[in-house]
C-alpha cells in the first residue's frame, strides 16, 4: 500500500476543524456555567463574612498599633479574642509581675481605643474577661479554683480600669469578669481570654449584605 492510498482514509480538514470549534465552544460554555455557579455561591459567602472580617481586622489593627507587629510572648490574638498566658501575668503569690504590668496597660489602651471608635463600639456587645478553673476533681478543689479564677478576672478588670480611668467612667458596662470550667488535660497552658462578643448591629450588617441576594 503506497502513501497516496493512505491519504484516502484521512478525513477532510473542513469537518475536522468544524468539530474542533464546536468542541471548544461547548467546553467554553461549560466552564462559563461553572464559573457563574461558583461566583453565585462565593458572593453571598463573602458578603456573609465581610462584616465580621472587618470587625476582626479593626481589632487586630488597634492591637498591632499598641503592641507592634512582632509576636508578643504570652499574648495571642485569635479572631475577636485576645489570650494572655496567666503564668506570665502573675507571681506565685497572685500579684501581677512587673513585666506584665506594661502589657496590661497596653491592653487597657487597646480596649479604650476600641471604645472610642464609634463604629467599633457599635459592633461590640460586651467584653468578657474569662479565667478558667478545672472542671474535673474533688468538689472542694473545684470550688477553690473557681473562686481563685474569679479573683484573677476581677483583679485584671480593676487593673485595666485604674490604668485607663475612662474605661471605668464611660464604658464600665461593656466589661464583665467571668469564669469558665475547663478540662486542663486537653491543654496545659492556662490562658486569660478577653472575648469580644459582637453586638446585634454586626448581625444586622450581615443581613443587609445578604439582602440583595434574596431578591
Amino acid at each position: 500500500m503506497n502513501t497516496r492510498s493512505l491519504w484516502r482514509y484521512v478525513p477532510p480538514a473542513g469537518p475536522v476543524l468544524s468539530l474542533l470549534l464546536i468542541g471548544l465552544v461547548m467546553l467554553s460554555a461549560l466552564l462559563y456555567y461553572r464559573a457563574v455557579k461558583i461566583q453565585r455561591f462565593l458572593e453571598p459567602a463573602l458578603a456573609l463574612s465581610q462584616p465580621r472580617n472587618e470587625f476582626t481586622k479593626r481589632i487586630n489593627q488597634i492591637f498591632r498599633k499598641e503592641f507592634g507587629t512582632d509576636a508578643v510572648k504570652g499574648i495571642m490574638v485569635k479572631s475577636s479574642s485576645i489570650f494572655l498566658d496567666k503564668s506570665l501575668l502573675f507571681k506565685q503569690d497572685g500579684t501581677v509581675k512587673d513585666a506584665a504590668k506594661n502589657d496590661l496597660n497596653k491592653l487597657a489602651h487597646v480596649f479604650l481605643s476600641l471604645m472610642k471608635d464609634n463604629t467599633a463600639r457599635g459592633d461590640i456587645s460586651i467584653v468578657l474577661i474569662i479565667s478558667h478553673y478545672p472542671s474535673i476533681g474533688p468538689h472542694e478543689a473545684i470550688a477553690f479554683y473557681r473562686m481563685k479564677a474569679q479573683l484573677v478576672t476581677g483583679y485584671i478588670q480593676d487593673f485595666m480600669f485604674e490604668s485607663e480611668p475612662d474605661l471605668r467612667i464611660y464604658y464600665p458596662t461593656f466589661f464583665v469578669s467571668a469564669v469558665q470550667p475547663f478540662d486542663f488535660r486537653e491543654r496545659n497552658i492556662d490562658m486569660v481570654e478577653f472575648r469580644i462578643v459582637p453586638s446585634e448591629f454586626l448581625h444586622i450588617k450581615v443581613l443587609e449584605a445578604l439582602e440583595k441576594y434574596s431578591l
